[in-house]
């Protein structure tokens, strides 16, 4: 009752008079209340430093200033004095004393001077009492350029810059020149970035004595503003002692009086709330009000100042129960005991067992205009009582409900009328709204149990839901519309489910109500769940000694480290240390796809000792940090998990899993033969683990699970992994602790003793063997704070899952790296892979018959070259008597000529060739080669030695060749002309390589060598043409069957049959080497795919053990060749 201020006795009383007479008697009564009054409290928008642009119009807007004896919607103060001071611009027409008495005002664009700055005092007084006053200021530096001017306005838990630990902070961002256009927000705590919306929800459970919060607002323009708050550690009271008088009564007859005193507070006033194990039985700000206790061994009592900050502590009771319940306990309504009424109707309900008593019991509460938040307690716990107590639903439970949540709602509806409904997410009434939460759930299942109305009325009721426009007056319209439908039918139900769905509706709007500052675990799937940040921060002055553990404030994650963290982060193990656990609830936006889309569950861990300084993760190479998230969270998904709290067996501690997703990527299969294998793959990202959950099996399996390779025959059989029969829940975890993503295969079969070629192909007993399983992806990441702003993202690396069979209690990763982290998981289908490789190994007649040919072919190939192919590729000639025709009178030498043809087709010649030899000073020798056309010797790939005594030949000479240019290959290529002095064992080398058609030509060399020396003729690029071009005709089965083999002078005398039969034998030798190797073919290596020819380990081993064997058998033909070729 709030009575205007003419009608005080005097100051702060209100005087209650009531006058009446019987029989003729007057009679009056008189009752004065003494009112505590709020404080008064100045407000200016934007803070208390702000920046204004000179030519813009400055506003100053002290509207939010409030008196708290007066109601929110009521004209706050008649007269609001203004001030404006300026130490730089001290005769500005526009700053001085008085400048305004309203609360909003404006300064003309281009009144102040740019770099000057302006001081704004703003002082408020108590209309009718101006003993009672507060004052803010503002300074305003004004600036040339264009700024975004922010404010931050405080929406719960932050009232005069204090905050109370324990409870959720909400702070929102207002641009007031923003105008329409798009603005970015960017919230930091501390100096860390934590989110990007508008609204910042924070919930710290402890803290240090100070948070300092910075907002900076980005316009797409790339204008920008900032703001920061500091906020304070509210304490709460302090101090103090409470008792209560008298120390002993009895149940819901005796009235108590607590008192406490000496509470010190630095936040106005205090006010006691008492509670009887977790119902509110009443509140108090002195020691003259009275409760009514139930039967209890303490009282609890809040003491709680005007932030809600509180303080519990408890007074020792003993009451005495009561034998029968009072006979006249309606009459206490008239005497005005309403508290002591409630609890003996209390202690009443109790004892009921039937409804009927419940209906009486409560039939005088429907005309009781309850409107206190004690009275909304006692009878939210009153209705708690007789659903628990009447345990059968029946149609008058029903209508005992419905009346009770009626009554619960009204009285919201009457708090509403004097005060917000917020006040139910403050500390003293946390167990009220769990109270009203569970009476909530209670009349939802009664509502799904009763029959709904015809399908007419259905829609209506629907229509209006959905639109907003369902209110008490539609209600009774369908009432009414209802009872006329059927006449000759019961309509009863229909009523009770229009009645019970509508209270329903009420009580949800009144525990989720608008602009986001509370929200209860009922979700409604037409509002968006909120993001929310929530931060501990713990501080130790000397180092743990054990492992730390420590839990968000949200409780959905855990962290536990040993000391060795502490000191690899700070190097050093003394002194003060703080761990900061910042927890966010975001909308990451992944590029994931929604079967892979990652929780939104953020976790940021900060190590320090005096001020957090993180700006890059830390690595931990000497230890790691463990962490667990205990629930997920998917906007998309928790449609699907709404289900109740009360009802559900669920811990609320629990991951949430999809009954869709698993279903969507359920891999279901059947065994037929007990040889039958299924196998299938997927692909599994680095630092991973997949969990096989296995929901379905009919008989005993046997199971392989492994990486890269698909699982051979043989491990199959050996695998001692099985899966019991008859399972629904079985697990089978694999880890890829691999740096880059790689495919996992599962093989499984029935269980056998044997192995697979062994057992026998019969049906399954029993069968077929049925099973059904599920791929579940876990993931840990860590954010890389260490790249460019714009490269930034979330890596696989420093983090990896734990081998946990289950994750319904939480997730847990293991972590060597410092800094911030999520974790998530889905599900995935397989894909199966082929089984027919797995049958066992067959000869093909059709592979043996091709290689007996080929082989035939070869032997049918050695005996034609044997036969028809055996000739010497060399020639030598000796002219006997040569030297008979000498001029020259020195001594008599031996002279080797040798004439070498290139390998070329068609390099030989059929002409006779003409050499001349001249020297300085020695006389021209002329030598002739005859050939007969039809049977030529200098071929291609040919040596032709020249045998000669002479004493006119001498080294160093010149050479001259020419031919007569007749036969069918006229031009012939020469390679070179070596003419060797026996005597004195010097040689000299003539290099041509060319092709010679007409004409002569003539030839000197320097490249003299003799025996013993080591001489490299011709570049190195045309030496390695040469050699290459020698080795690929070997090696490639044509040289030996056309030539022999070049530049070589260890087979002078070797065929071409017996080179072609020492190069099938290096081939035979290497393929008996590579078939050793890689062994007997078998149903265990048949399956094997790769996707390259060779492994190049395979290679270098082969290139290895084949050059040993090759070097040893060359040198074996060596031997043999030098004692029998």
């Amino acid at each position: 009752m709030r009575f205007p201020t003419s009608h005080e006795a005097w100051r702060d009383l209100y005087l209650l008079q009531v006058e009446g007479s019987v029989n003729g008697v007057q009679f009056a009564a008189r009752c004065y209340l003494k009112s505590i009054m709020g404080n008064v409290e100045a407000v200016i928008l934007g803070g208390q430093n702000r920046l204004a642009r000179q030519s813009e119009t400055i506003w100053m807007n002290g509207s939010m200033s409030y008196d708290l004896s007066k109601r929110r919607g009521d004209i706050q103060f008649s007269i609001y004095n203004w001030n404006c001071y300026s130490v730089n611009d001290i005769d500005n027409p526009f700053c001085h004393r008085n400048i305004s008495s309203v609360s909003v005002f404006s300064i003309p664009a281009k009144s102040f001077k740019s770099g000057c700055r302006y001081t704004f005092r703003l002082q408020v007084f108590r209309d009718g009492n101006p003993n009672v006053s507060s004052q803010k200021m503002q300074a305003i530096t004004v600036i040339e350029h264009k700024i975004l001017e922010v404010t931050i306005e405080c929406l719960r838990n932050c009232k005069n810059d204090f905050f109370t630990p324990s409870s959720k902070i909400h702070l929102r961002s207002n641009c007031i020149n923003c105008g329409g256009q798009l603005v970015r927000y960017k919230w930091f705590v501390d100096g860390q970035l934590l989110v990007t919306s508008r609204d910042l929800a924070l919930y710290i459970r402890s803290a240090p004595k100070e948070i300092r919060i910075k907002l900076i607002v980005y316009s797409k323009y790339g204008i920008y503003g900032r703001k920061v708050k500091t906020l304070f550690k509210n304490t709460g009271p302090r101090g103090g002692i409470c008792s209560v008088y008298p120390r002993q009564g009895y149940e819901g007859i005796t009235p108590f009086y607590p008192c406490c005193q000496n509470f010190g507070s630095l936040n106005g006033h205090k006010e006691y709330w008492y509670y009887a194990g977790s119902v509110l039985v009443g509140s108090c700000v002195d020691c003259n009000c009275e409760v009514y206790l139930p039967i209890t061994s303490s009282i609890k009592v809040l003491v709680c100042d005007v932030t809600w900050a509180c303080r519990t502590t408890w007074i020792e009771v003993k009451i005495i129960p009561l034998r029968s319940i009072p006979k006249n306990i309606h009459g206490l309504l008239e005497k005005g005991h309403m508290q002591r009424y409630l609890q003996i109707m209390q202690s009443a309900a109790s004892h009921l067992t039937k409804a009927q008593s419940g209906l009486y019991l409560t039939r005088n509460l429907t005309n009781i205009p309850f409107q206190s938040r004690s009275s909304l307690a006692r009878l939210a716990n009153l209705t708690l009582t007789l659903a628990h107590r009447l345990y059968f639903v029946d149609q008058q439970k029903e209508s005992l409900l419905t009346k009770m949540v009626k009554i619960i709602n009204n009285n919201f509806e009457r708090i509403k009328r004097n005060e917000e409904e917020t006040f139910l997410m403050e500390k003293p009434f946390d167990n009220l709204r769990l109270a009203c939460r569970e009476v909530y759930e209670i009349i939802k299942r009664l509502c799904k149990d009763t029959p709904s109305p015809p399908m007419s009325v259905y829609d209506q009721y629907y229509r209006a839901f959905s639109t907003g426009k369902l209110d008490q007056s539609f209600v009774e319209k369908l009432v009414d519309e209802t009872q006329k439908l059927a006449k000759d039918k019961s309509t009863s139900s229909w009523v009770m489910w229009l009645n019970s769905t509508w209270e329903m509706e009420r009580l949800y709007r009144h525990l989720n109500y608008d602009r986001g500052l509370y929200r209860s675990d009922i979700i409604d799937p037409r509002k968006e769940m909120s993001n929310g940040v929530a931060l501990e921060v713990q501080c130790f002055d000397t180092f743990p000694k054990k492992i730390v553990r420590v839990l968000s404030s949200d409780r959905i994650h855990m962290v536990l480290f040993a000391r060795a963290v502490l000191n690899e982060v700070l190097k050093t193990d003394e002194g003060r240390v703080c761990l900061k656990l910042v927890s966010m609830k975001l909308k990451l936006n992944w590029w994931y796809p929604i079967n892979k889309k990652p929780s939104t569950l953020v976790l940021s861990v900060r190590i320090y000792q005096r001020e957090d300084n993180f700006t890059v993760q830390i690595p931990l190479n000497r230890s790691q940090i463990h962490m667990k998230t205990f629930i997920t969270y998917d906007p998309e998904f928790d449609t699907e998990i709404r289900n109740s709290l009360i009802s559900s067996t669920r811990s609320p501690r629990a991951i949430s899993f999809s009954s869709t997703e698993v279903k969507n990527c359920l891999t279901e299969g059947t065994l037929q033969t007990h040889q039958e294998i299924r196998m299938y793959r997927m692909v599994l990202m680095e630092h991973t683990l997949l969990a096989v959950q296995f929901t379905t099996s009919t008989h005993k399996l046997q199971v392989v699970l492994r990486t890269k390779e698909k699982p051979s025959v043989r491990e199959i059989s050996n695998s001692k992994c099985t899966i019991p029969a008859l399972t629904t829940n079985a697990t089978i975890l694999l880890r890829n602790n691999c740096h880059k993503a790689d495919r996992a295969y599962i093989a499984l079969r029935l269980y056998r003793d044997t192995s697979m070629g062994k057992a026998d192909n019969s049906p399954i007993a029993n069968g077929p063997a049925r099973f059904a399983f599920v791929f579940q992806i876990r993931s840990c990441d860590t954010w890389q704070y260490s790249a460019s702003l714009d490269n930034q993202k979330w890596l696989h690396y420093g983090c990896y899952p734990t081998m946990d069979l289950s994750v319904e209690k939480g997730i847990r990763c293991t972590c060597n790296v410092l800094g911030t982290y999520t974790d998530y998981l889905y599900y995935i289908p397989g894909v199966e892979v082929p089984i027919g490789v797995f049958q066992a190994a067959k000869l093909n007649i059709l592979i043996i018959l091709v290689y007996l040919t080929a082989l035939l072919i070869i032997l049918l190939w050695i005996l034609w070259l044997y036969r028809y192919r055996s000739k010497l590729p060399s020639k030598t000639i000796r002219f006997p008597k040569f030297e008979l025709d000498d001029e020259s009178t020195g001594e008599l030498h031996d002279v080797l000529i040798s004439l070498r043809t290139g390998g070329r087709i068609n390099a030989g010649t059929t002409a006779s060739v003409h050499l001349s030899f001249r020297g300085q000073s020695q006389p021209v020798r002329h030598i002739e080669i005859m050939q007969d056309p039809e049977n030529i010797f200098l071929k291609s790939n040919t040596t032709l030695y020249i045998w000669v005594r002479t004493r006119d030949i001498r080294i160093p000479t010149k050479v001259m060749v020419y031919h007569n240019n007749a036969g069918r290959f006229p031009m012939w290529f020469l390679r070179r002309i070596e003419v060797t002095d026996i005597q004195t064992g010097e040689t000299q080398v003539f290099l041509a390589r060319k092709w010679l058609e007409k004409g002569t030509l003539l030839m000197s060399s320097t490249l003299i060598y003799k025996q013993g020396d080591v001489r490299m003729f011709d570049v190195w690029k045309n030496r390695f043409m040469m050699s290459f071009e020698m080795f690929w005709i070997n090696w490639s089965l044509w040289q030996p069957v056309t030539g022999s083999w070049r530049e070589s002078a260890h087979y002078p005398r070797m065929s071409r049959a017996k080179r072609f039969c020492e190069f099938i034998c290096k081939l035979l030798v290497n393929y008996t080497i590579c078939a050793s190797f890689f062994g007997v073919t078998t149903s265990e290596n048949l399956h094997l795919m790769r996707s390259l020819f060779l492994n190049y380990k395979d290679i270098i081993v082969l290139t290895m053990i084949c050059s040993f064997v090759n070097v040893m058998l060359q040198t074996m033909f060596n031997l043999v060749n030098y004692k029998f070729g």
